[in-house]
């Protein structure tokens, strides 16, 4: 495609902050979920507090990969879904320092999420969601030429 870079350097270029980004997301769900058994849910039955704690990793799953896909995808509207998740995971976790938490183990629950931010917000995963968004839009124009053959 003219004006676009070949796969290799888009890839070289944009893959590392799309996939920190990620894993900034799955250790953020998963530190809020593990530090939620420990905190809100300590009085309650082992059963119980890992059954609530399966379902909430499978919604978060859900909504990480749905909206990575639709940032992938070239859908603007998932940035702000991926972000709620992190702000979600952070608001979850700050108040947990009133239960004497680890400090090492809050710390890197909060900054998880923060970094999570950093990297959306950052110029390289800008530029990668506009390149992203110019190629659907070249796919819905050669998707509808091809339908009017």
């Amino acid at each position: 495609m003219k004006g676009f870079p070949d796969t290799r350097s888009f890839l070289a270029r944009y893959f590392p902050v799309f996939m920190g980004t990620i894993f900034m997301a799955i250790f953020s769900g998963s530190a809020a979920v593990s530090t939620a058994g420990v905190t809100y849910l300590r009085g309650v039955d082992p059963a119980l507090k890992s059954g609530s704690s399966g379902a909430a990793i499978l919604v978060l799953v859900t909504v990480l990969v749905f909206g990575n896909l639709m940032i992938a995808r070239g859908y603007l509207w998932a940035t702000k879904l991926v972000a709620g998740y992190l702000a979600c995971c952070l608001l979850f976790v700050l108040p947990m320092i009133l239960y004497g938490i680890n400090p090492l183990v809050y710390a890197s629950a909060v900054l998880f999420p923060l970094l999570g931010l950093l990297l959306l917000n950052s110029k390289r995963h800008r530029e990668m969601r506009h390149k992203l968004l110019e190629i659907r839009r070249l796919r819905q124009a050669l998707h509808a030429r091809y339908k009017a053959r």
